[in-house]
């Protein structure tokens, strides 16, 4: 009997665990430490070396991060601005792909409509801040959510369609054959066909393009100043020229967070891959 396969797949199954371990500290412990930073007295900031728990629990930063009426309308802008930016974003996006990939465009074509959505999303979009600033100002957007918005969607949509483009590019023919020899037209293919089975893909999207919309500073910077302000500036906006203030930043960071962990518990089971697994029987 060969020992070496056994021992090889406990090595593997070993060091794939040793992996996931890792990837999860280096997840968990700065947000646990910004967690302890949040409840930390003020005093223990400036302790050499720095204290990591605290001595006393105390919720004042909270208290100081929301003593400002002006937080709650901050707040609100930052969920007008992720929950639009992601429902079109999503839209247009898988509309743009489907039709992309049912025009039947030869591969050169569709390899370089790609290069022009990735192009599109990794280019340094500070490059764009001062047009932008302008043409904003032109159409008098500046310290609105909807100047916010449509940088974002500059962003997310040429994403989301290269996202979803690839997911409608592997999805099996067949679904849709069955589908016209019943009589579908185009769009009942794609509602009742292809995004039940590319749900998955969808929601994938979706938590990429709420976590880069609701974290996105640049933008956001350099169009609000009073009205349209969001979580991200305020977050910014406690490291001043007097100092930073690391109790209240760590108290506002955490509430900008928790949204983003509430909205990705709610569709983590839309994650799982693999719900084509046996779509198509051969």
């Amino acid at each position: 009997m060969n020992l070496r396969l056994p021992l090889r797949r406990y090595a593997l199954h070993g060091l794939h665990a040793f992996a996931l371990i890792v990837a999860c500290l280096v997840v968990i412990i700065p947000l646990g430490f910004l967690a302890l930073n949040s409840v930390k007295l003020e005093r223990e900031f400036l302790t050499i070396p720095p204290t990591i728990f605290p001595s006393q629990i105390t919720f004042e930063h909270y208290q100081r991060a929301f003593g400002d009426p002006k937080t709650v309308r901050f707040f609100t802008n930052s969920l007008i601005v992720a929950g639009t930016t992601t429902a079109v974003s999503i839209v247009c996006g898988m509309l743009a792909a489907y039709g992309l990939a049912r025009l039947g465009l030869p591969a050169w074509g569709l390899s370089f409509v790609v290069f022009i959505f990735l192009f599109i999303r990794f280019y340094p979009r500070i490059t764009t801040v001062i047009p932008y600033f302008l043409l904003m100002r032109q159409f008098d957007l500046l310290d609105t959510v909807w100047a916010i918005i449509l940088g974002h969607l500059g962003i997310t949509i040429p994403f989301v369609t290269w996202l979803m483009l690839v997911l409608f590019n592997d999805l099996p023919p067949e679904l849709e054959e069955a589908g016209m020899l019943d009589g579908c037209n185009p769009w009942q293919r794609l509602w009742h066909i292809v995004l039940p089975v590319t749900a998955p893909g969808v929601a994938s999207a979706a938590i990429l393009i709420a976590f880069l919309s609701w974290n996105e500073f640049l933008i956001a910077a350099s169009i609000a100043r009073r009205q349209a302000v969001v979580l991200s500036i305020v977050v910014a906006g406690f490291v001043t020229d007097k100092g930073i203030y690391w109790g209240p930043m760590s108290a506002m960071s955490v509430v900008m967070i928790a949204p983003m962990l509430i909205f990705a518990l709610f569709v983590q089971r839309y994650l799982i891959r693999g719900l084509m697994l046996g779509a198509v029987k051969g």
